[in-house]
């Protein structure tokens, strides 16, 4: 047991840290920290077929695209979404590539045939589609999936090109609403 004098000095510093304690609250300046995220559904899947995509078309003659907007046959061919999360009601695609130097509305010949382009355009041509282009469709609520029907082929923009091989890419990137 400790001497009573010893009693009031343990005492008495334990006023002073208790004092010092409860006054270092004071001291202390409020902030808030904002904390922000976002909700998002997962993604449709791209379907295997889709995913690097080749699109055959066929052989052109240089005689039948002599003219200036010449072309080829039309390829038809889809990218197709599946998979789509049961919130989601729309996909859209976009198109990038390198435009044509002679028709910035076509997709550029990457190989050595010259005077020949990609023309990227709907199913039932009605709408063209080049470099930064969109496409949208609106998900089957019933098979959570979306198809873009599309058709493709060789064209001539000015005329006369040259026989050779003839390849194009372009990227597609999907959104979803």
């Amino acid at each position: 047991m400790l001497p009573v004098k010893d009693h009031a000095r343990i005492n008495k510093l334990c006023t002073c840290l208790v004092a010092i304690f409860f006054s270092i609250p004071a001291l202390a300046e409020s902030t808030a920290i904002n904390i922000n995220g976002n909700i998002i559904a997962s993604p449709c899947n791209v379907d295997t077929d889709t995913v690097n995509k080749t699109v055959d078309l066929g052989e052109g003659r240089v005689r039948e695209m002599s003219v200036a907007g010449a072309g080829g046959e039309w390829a038809h061919f889809e990218l197709l979404l599946t998979n789509c999360p049961a919130a989601t009601v729309g996909a859209t695609v976009t198109f990038s590539g390198t435009p044509d130097d002679d028709d910035a509305t076509a997709f550029k010949n990457s190989a050595d045939a010259t005077g020949i382009a990609l023309r990227l355009a709907s199913r039932d041509r009605a709408t063209t589609y080049q470099n930064d282009s969109t496409m949208t469709q609106t998900i089957d609520t019933a098979t959570h999936s979306a198809t873009f029907p599309l058709s493709a082929r060789m064209f001539s923009p000015k005329g006369n090109p040259t026989s050779g091989q003839f390849a194009a890419a372009v990227n597609v990137s999907f959104t979803y609403q």
